[in-house]
Formats: structure tokens, C-alpha cells, sequence
């Protein structure tokens, strides 16, 4: 610990602050956190507060307040670096005697300055739910909860040019002081000062400490700018920050993920969704020091910027960076919605969780977003997409890596996977499609597919079979249009591809790029193209219909297997409820609902 900051932080971790004050104040058990008579002003009431969690103390009648050492400064009578040291000798922390009279002044300054924000934080957050603004409005509109209002410490800046600049100085703040820290503007006509932050919902930046360090405040209208960020100061710097991090970093847990996503918004609605690790930029493109600091928490990012170009660019951008310093990648699919805030709200947390875990690699983004610039059906611009996208595979260190990317791009091309390593490996390549089309069949012999060792679901090899066929042959589609829906298939892959082939409607062949997609796995698309479809006729009405039927019989025989359960577990509940209870009927009516739903299920496959 050689720089005076980190001594200072690692005091403050030390030096816990009831404790501290317990030797100056008697203090009382209150809930979580502690109270006393204030040190600082005459009371008889308690109305000093010290909260363990934070490590800070206030006292609601006098309006005292600060960290550990803020209050060994007031009740000691001390300067910054004299109270830094008592606290030191206390917890048997050595600090060098010789601290020149710069880095006095500017450690003097940065706790002035974090001062300056906690009282300005307060003043807002005052605002906010104390005074009719429509900032609360704003808020509520945006669906945000009183609970995760307080924790953020949201608030209002008043549209007026000097409510914060009269407040502050009140607290014996001078006007340069406030304008260094970033709260206050000067006029450029003159040396006048004014609140920089004027009718905008404001937003405490934290750093991962939890000490608020900077604002950001959004206007709630269509003007501009949408956010206006604190400038850097003493203790602030974008490029060094992430907002949320102070929270994300309690809720990485073992797989030492992260989630990064542009706005404040963003993240705040996530929050309160229940999902706490992540984490945002400050309104300006992924830094390297910022990827530093991610670095730090996880192995793992999940980018989620907004869905349109410019959000795509910066997820490109980003995933530049983060390879750097050897962080894993995965972008977030967000369909439609233009953010996340919008995706959660419309799909809700089941979904969002699901596309969390089914977030798509970096290289496969990458591959993705390029093959929007060709047509991969037309042979000149499969070789041009080939060869931009095999630099994209050089760049990958794993071997292993490598020839997943390598399959994935032979998928998506129709190119045998040899030729791709080849371009790769700089040998001349002579270009061939790899996978030859299939063709309707029509010899007449009995269906007998082998069903693969490695597919253990009950229903996925029948499932795929039907697949092959839809992909195959237009009848076969009509007849499995008409009995099957997409909820019929439990494979999810199964599932996407149906949509898929259904929306192709009339063309003839189906071929693996016309339903490529980033959500089926490379392992299911491998096994289809294996499949055997030599010993059936696809054009006989009644073969396909018996794999339909085979498909549906199954499926049902889940759902009954399902409803046994659920019924057997009803029944040994009923027998600890009282009889004649309205619990009993309720539970008595559920038996007999799930017992019908058994039968009728049953009729449906004797049919």
C-alpha cells in the first residue's frame, strides 16, 4: 500500500465508525444501526444516527454528517491528515511522517470534495420526495419503486439557477469549491456562478466504494442534452468509472459475470428486476481503464447496448477492448426492444433471465453482424464473406476455439470445413459447396430411423426427424403445419426452426443456412444434417403422419406424467387438511380438475 489513498481506504475499512464514536457518544441499538445524543449541538431527544452498513453517522437535528473521519476532524478538533493519523495508531496502521505539503492539500481537498457531494446528493434526493416536481412523475412513470428511488439516492435538481449554489453555501461551501467539484457552471460573460444541473432528475454516481463522486441528471423531455454528466474533478473521472459497480460487485457470485448495458435507466430497471450485476458506461464509448476495472470483478462481460446501429457499433467496439485485457464476451439478443429498460418491461424477468443465459459469443456476433453485408445463397459473395470471416477466426488463441467457429461458419456458408482451415492456414482453396441437397423421396419403404446414442430426450429424435422432413418436402410441411404447433415441440432448437421453415412457406429445399440463427446450438444442426432420410416417403400422407402422431402421443404422455405428480402431491396435502375447510375445498376442486385434464389427455392419444 504505497499510495497515501489506498492507506486511507484500508484505516477507513479498519476503523469501524460505531465503535469510533461509542468512544465520544453512548450509543443505543436501533435496529441495524445505532443512535445517541448528538456530540455537536445541546438535545435531549436522540437524533444522531450512525449506520453500520455505510460506515457513515448523521445527526438529523443539527445536520452533522460524514464518514469516520469527518467525525474524528469535528469532535477532535483536527485537520484532514492529523485525524488520518490518530485513526492509523488506533488500528496499527504505519503512516510515513514525511507526506509533502502537496499531497496534504490535495487529500484535504479530495474528503472536501466528497463532502461537497453527499450534502449536494442530499439536497436532491430532498427535492425529490419532499417537494411537488415532476421528477417524481418522471420516475414513477418509468416504473421505479420507492424502495429502489431511496437506494439509488434518486433526486431533483429545481429549474432555477441557484437553489443548490444558496443551499450549499449555507453549509459554508465557497463558490469555487462547488465549481471545482462540478456542481456549479460560470458565466462565460462574466465570473457569475450558477447551478449547472437545472429541472433534471439526478442520478449520485458512486464509485465502487460506494462514495458519491459525480451526478448525471436527464432532462424529461425531448431537449437536449438528454444527459448532462459531472464534469471530471479531483475525485472524478468517466473514464475510470462505472456506475453500479458499488452494488454489481455484492451480486458477481461464482461465475464472476458481469452485465454491461448503456444508460442509467438501463441498469436501475434491471436492479429492481432482480437482476444486480451490472453495471454501465457514463455516457461515453467502453474505456480501457474501465475494461481494467471490470477485469478486477469478473471473467465474464454480457454486453447489452440498445438494438440499433449505433448500439451495435459500440458493441463492436467494446468487444475490442474486452478481448484485450482477456475477458470473455457474450452479447445480449434483444429482439425488438430498443434497450433492455424496454425488453424487461415487455417480455419480463422469465425471458430476460433466458436471454442472459442463451447470450450469443463475441466471434459469433461478429460473424453474424458481417454476414448482413452479403448473400450467402450467391457463391461470389460466400467467398468474400468467407475470407472476411475467417480473419475474424485468426485472431482467436484456442485451437479448440478456433474449430468451433470453424463448424459454425461451415453452417452457416454450406462450405466444407476443410476448405475454410485451408483459407485460414494460407493454402490455396478450391471452392465447393460441402453438404449435398437432399431430395424428395419416394421409395415406398417403412419408416426405421436408428435413434443416435448420444440423444437421451425421449422426444428429441422424433422431433428432429420431423424437422428434416418439413426441410425436405412442401407436403410434408402442409400436413405438419395443420396437426402440430410450435408449443408441440419441447426442444428449443426444435421450436426456432419450425418458425423458421414455416415462414419460408413455398420454397422448395430447405438448405441449414436459410434457418441459420444464433440461438441454435451447433450440436443439434450437426446431428439434423446426419439424419437418414433415404427410407422414407415423404410424399405418403399417411408415414408422415404417423411421425406426427408419434410426436403428439409422447407429449401427452409427458403432460399425464406431469399431472400424476402434481395430482399425487395435492392428495398428500389434502390428508393434513382439516375436512370442511375452504382449504380443503380448494384443494379437493384442484384434484378433480387435474383428474379430468388425466382423462381427457388419455382420449386424446387412444384417438
Amino acid at each position: 500500500m504505497n499510495d497515501i489513498k489506498d492507506v486511507i481506504e484500508e484505516i477507513k475499512y479498519r476503523s469501524d465508525i460505531a465503535d469510533i464514536i461509542s468512544d465520544y457518544v453512548k450509543l443505543k441499538p436501533a435496529g441495524t444501526n445505532y443512535k445517541g445524543l448528538c456530540p455537536f449541538h445541546n438535545e435531549k431527544t436522540p437524533s444522531f444516527h450512525v449506520n453500520t452498513s455505510k460506515q457513515i453517522f448523521r445527526c438529523f437535528g443539527c445536520g452533522e454528517g460524514g464518514d469516520v473521519i469527518s467525525f474524528v476532524m469535528k469532535i477532535e478538533n483536527l485537520d484532514f491528515m492529523d485525524a488520518v493519523r490518530l485513526l492509523a495508531d488506533r488500528c496499527g496502521i504505519e503512516i510515513k511522517s514525511n507526506i509533502d505539503q502537496d499531497t496534504r492539500l490535495r487529500l484535504e481537498k479530495i474528503n472536501k470534495f466528497q463532502t461537497i457531494h453527499v450534502d449536494a446528493a442530499r439536497f436532491y434526493y430532498s427535492n425529490l420526495m419532499n417537494v411537488e416536481n415532476p421528477g417524481f412523475n418522471y420516475l414513477k412513470k418509468r416504473g421505479l419503486d420507492l424502495k429502489t428511488i431511496k437506494k439509488f439516492g434518486l433526486g431533483f435538481a429545481p429549474d432555477s439557477w441557484d437553489m443548490l449554489k444558496t443551499f450549499m453555501t449555507s453549509k459554508g461551501y465557497t463558490e469555487e469549491e462547488l465549481f471545482e467539484s462540478g456542481l456549479l457552471s460560470k458565466s462565460s460573460k462574466s465570473d457569475r456562478m450558477f447551478d449547472k444541473f437545472r429541472n433534471r432528475v439526478m442520478f449520485p454516481i458512486f464509485d465502487y466504494k460506494g462514495h458519491v463522486i459525480g451526478f448525471g441528471g436527464r432532462v424529461m423531455d425531448d431537449s437536449q442534452p438528454k444527459y448532462l454528466n459531472s464534469p471530471d474533478s479531483e475525485i472524478f473521472n468517466k473514464r475510470y468509472n462505472l456506475y453500479g459497480l458499488n452494488f454489481a460487485r455484492k451480486h458477481i457470485g461464482n461465475q464472476k459475470t458481469l452485465i454491461l448495458v448503456e444508460g442509467y435507466m438501463d441498469l436501475i430497471s434491471l436492479y429492481q428486476f432482480g437482476i444486480r450485476n451490472t453495471v454501465a458506461t457514463l455516457g461515453t464509448a467502453l474505456t480501457d481503464e474501465q475494461a481494467s476495472l471490470i477485469k478486477r470483478y469478473a471473467d465474464t462481460l454480457v454486453l447489452s447496448y440498445d438494438s440499433d446501429q449505433a448500439g451495435i457499433n459500440a458493441s463492436m467496439r467494446a468487444i475490442d477492448i474486452l478481448e484485450k485485457h482477456s475477458i470473455a464476451v457474450k452479447i445480449l439478443d434483444l429482439g425488438d426492444s430498443k434497450d433492455p429498460d424496454e425488453f424487461v418491461r415487455e417480455h419480463g424477468m422469465a425471458r430476460m433471465y433466458d436471454s442472459i443465459e442463451n447470450a450469443v459469443e463475441a466471434t459469433r456476433f461478429k460473424l453474424k453482424i458481417l454476414a448482413k453485408d452479403y448473400d450467402l445463397t450467391d457463391r461470389k459473395d460466400s467467398m468474400k464473406y468467407l475470407r472476411e470471416a475467417v480473419n475474424i477466426l485468426r485472431n482467436i488463441k484456442s485451437p479448440i476455439e478456433q474449430d468451433y467457429y470453424i463448424k459454425i461458419l461451415s453452417q452457416m456458408t454450406m462450405t466444407n470445413a476443410e476448405i475454410i482451415r485451408n483459407e485460414m492456414n494460407g493454402k490455396k482453396v478450391t471452392w465447393q459447396k460441402g453438404f449435398a441437397n437432399r431430395s424428395n423421396r419416394t421409395n415406398k419403404r417403412q419408416i426405421e430411423f436408428k435413434k443416435p446414442k448420444e440423444v437421451e430426450e425421449p422426444n428429441l429424435f422424433v422431433e428432429m426427424n420431423i424437422i428434416a422432413a418439413i426441410m425436405c418436402n412442401i407436403k410434408a410441411r402442409d400436413i405438419v403445419r395443420y396437426k402440430l404447433d410450435e408449443d408441440d415441440f419441447t426442444d428449443n432448437n426444435s421450436k426456432i426452426i419450425y418458425s423458421k421453415v414455416l415462414k419460408l412457406d413455398e420454397k422448395g429445399i430447405i438448405k441449414n443456412e436459410d434457418i441459420y440463427d444464433d440461438r441454435i446450438n451447433l450440436d443439434y444442426l450437426n446431428r439434423l444434417s446426419k439424419l437418414d432420410l433415404s427410407g422414407v416417403d415423404l410424399n405418403d400422407v399417411v408415414e408422415v403422419d404417423k411421425l406426427v402422431d408419434n410426436l403428439l402421443d409422447k407429449n401427452r404422455q409427458v403432460k399425464i406424467d406431469c399431472l400424476l405428480k402434481k395430482q399425487k402431491k395435492l392428495e398428500n396435502r389434502r390428508k393434513t387438511i382439516e375436512d370442511n375447510s375452504k382449504e380443503a375445498e380448494e384443494v379437493d376442486l384442484e384434484i378433480m380438475k387435474i383428474a379430468l385434464e388425466i382423462v381427457a389427455q388419455n382420449k386424446k392419444k387412444s384417438l
